[in-house]
């Protein structure tokens, strides 16, 4: 018992007010206005628990990851269910194991508040990441158009440049947050749609999105202050 009242202790360590009251009021907004459109149970968890993790991400928490499993599980079905196999694969083949893997690296890089150290790339390797990138999207959008996916560049971006940001969380990289709000700003464009076709059964992903959009930029701000990088 004194181990998990010390773990939330050190997982709530650094945090605001105004967070607190940031990541209520977007939870609570959430699973009231998709309860309110009709959304599922399953969409609501998976929206709040995505939240959640980026939340617990942003502050350099290692229990992020805990959200993010369970999201990671079931936005992976949601994206199966509206035919955006891009994502889907990106979940449930390359999130989920990634998932673990950030429990055990970011473990081993925590200073004394039981926050991850960030670093910071290179100006060569961002060149080489844009590059990359480009070529993987328009790679991947191709493969997506025969699957007969329903929206397969915009799918292909999310997908490519989610991977690529995934991966830079696992670095503890700042550029990270650049490439989220990049996907997070298609996401919103893409769930838009699949919201206007279905006639409001994607409520809670689309808020979702909406909300990760937001607070991706408000973290690139935080991790940006003099002094974090390492």
């Amino acid at each position: 018992m004194n181990c998990i009242v010390r773990f939330l202790k050190n997982e709530f360590t650094g945090w605001q007010v105004w967070e607190f009251i940031y990541v209520a009021a977007a939870a609570i907004a959430i699973g009231v206005i998709a309860m309110i459109l009709g959304d599922t149970p399953l969409g609501i968890a998976s929206a709040v628990a995505g939240t959640l993790y980026t939340m617990f991400a942003g502050k350099g928490k290692i229990s992020c990851y805990i959200f993010g499993i369970f999201n990671t599980i079931t936005y992976g079905y949601i994206s199966y269910t509206r035919q955006i196999y891009g994502d889907m694969c990106l979940n449930w083949a390359i999130y989920l194991p990634m998932m673990f893997a950030g429990i055990i690296l970011w473990n081993r890089r925590r200073d004394e508040q039981h926050t991850v150290i960030k670093t910071m790339l290179s100006f060569r390797s961002r060149i080489t990441l844009i590059l990359i990138n480009i070529a993987a999207i328009a790679a991947f959008a191709a493969v997506l158009h025969k699957m007969g996916g329903g929206q397969p560049v915009i799918d292909s971006c999310t997908t490519v440049l989610s991977i690529t940001a995934m991966l830079l969380t696992l670095k503890r990289c700042i550029e990270q947050w650049l490439l989220w709000t990049a996907v997070n700003l298609l996401s919103v464009i893409m769930w838009v749609r699949v919201f206007v076709s279905t006639g409001g059964g994607s409520a809670a992903t689309l808020l979702w999105w909406l909300i990760m959009l937001i607070t991706g930029i408000i973290f690139y701000i935080q991790w940006l202050r003099p002094g974090r990088p390492r």
